[in-house]
């Protein structure tokens, strides 16, 4: 029963990915990637989930009211994309299974896929940040509040831990596990893994798609893409992460949020501003701030490296949409460094 109700949620993550995407993915007349659609619309559930959680969680109320005012949106968002985009939703997976040669490809990237999320679910993970994190989201649904008590000793927190607090995917995680009842190891580490591996997988398989139109050498990109990141291995690498750490936060930057940036700069160089590459970017750079506090130094490094350049090549007009793009990672990491100095707390009671 545990397997099938996984099964569904691993499911129901990619509709409602594809759902919140399709806002900033899909266009009338022009063609558009399911992947991107997914990947933006992966930011852009957690990037809203967000807005909805720290109020709730900042006032005391309990994961309870947070569970079902979320179910709210998630709603009307589905509902609402439903109809505007199911035309082009059916119209994309039509054009997919008619392209032979794409479906090979695809077909490929899924066989590889799925061996490499068996490998993550069965990896013996030991690391201290995998333990708090699932006793965070145990301790909230047991609880039912949102980050007062101490995961690891269960005593009440004089103030909240900024470090994890406005890492609200993890808050997500509990919200699911409250609303199905799956135990928080299960929804963390086999349906978040596989999420996090198969978002990995398909922004790989654009990469390679972009690269080259036949199919064979894309697939044989690929798979050396695959190897590489796979089998380079030290204690700080994106491989080290995703193949062991799978669901935590640092793997989602390192292997989604920073190939992600990668591709919208790729698209931004060939397809020009008129893709709506800085609309993505800012969508892809909010929600990455809720998901790991390490986002706050690495995000606005890659952008400023990638599109810098970009706008001082005569596009100035651009420079306010990369300010833009950064900013949230900017007031986090600012609001960080306070806390950390001293300068204020955020507590789990009233004062």
């Amino acid at each position: 029963m545990i397997i099938v109700k996984a099964l569904a949620v691993l499911i129901w993550n990619f509709i409602m990915y594809m759902a919140f995407g399709s806002f900033f993915g899909i266009r009338k007349g022009r063609t558009w990637s399911a992947a991107i659609t997914v990947t933006v619309g992966f930011f852009a559930y957690y990037a809203l989930f967000a807005v909805f959680c720290l109020p709730i969680m900042f006032t005391y109320r309990p994961l309870s009211l947070l569970s079902h005012v979320w179910m709210i949106p998630c709603a009307l968002v589905l509902i609402t994309a439903i109809v505007l985009y199911r035309r082009e939703w059916m119209r994309k997976f039509t054009d997919l299974a008619k392209d032979r040669d794409a479906g090979l490809f695809w077909f490929g990237v899924i066989a590889v896929t799925a061996v490499l999320i068996v490998l993550a679910v069965i990896t013996y993970n030991f690391t201290l940040d995998a333990a708090y994190y699932v006793a965070n989201i145990t301790t909230n649904v047991d609880t039912d509040m949102i980050n007062v008590y101490d995961p690891f000793t269960g005593n009440w927190q004089d103030h909240f831990e900024l470090r994890y607090v406005f890492a609200t995917y993890y808050t997500a995680d509990a919200v699911i596990c409250q609303i199905t009842g799956l135990p928080a190891l299960i929804q963390t580490r086999t349906v978040m893994s596989a999420t996090v591996i198969i978002i990995v997988n398909i922004l790989y398989g654009f990469i390679c798609r972009y690269f080259y139109e036949d199919h064979r050498r894309a697939f044989l990109m690929y798979i050396v893409m695959t190897a590489v990141n796979c089998l380079f291995i030290s204690l700080y690498t994106t491989s080290n992460f995703l193949m062991t750490r799978t669901y935590e936060g640092k793997t989602i930057v390192g292997n989604i949020s920073v190939v992600m940036i990668f591709v919208l700069y790729m698209m931004i160089i060939k397809e020009g501003e008129d893709s709506g590459v800085f609309l993505k970017l800012f969508i892809v750079c909010l929600g990455t701030a809720t998901v790991s506090s390490t986002a706050n130094m690495v995000i606005p490094a890659e952008v400023a490296i990638l599109f810098l350049p970009y706008i001082l090549r005569g596009r100035y007009r651009h420079a306010y949409k990369l300010v833009l793009c950064i900013l949230p990672e900017l007031v986090m990491m600012m609001a960080y460094v306070l806390y950390v100095k001293g300068y204020y707390a955020i507590y789990t009671f009233p004062r």
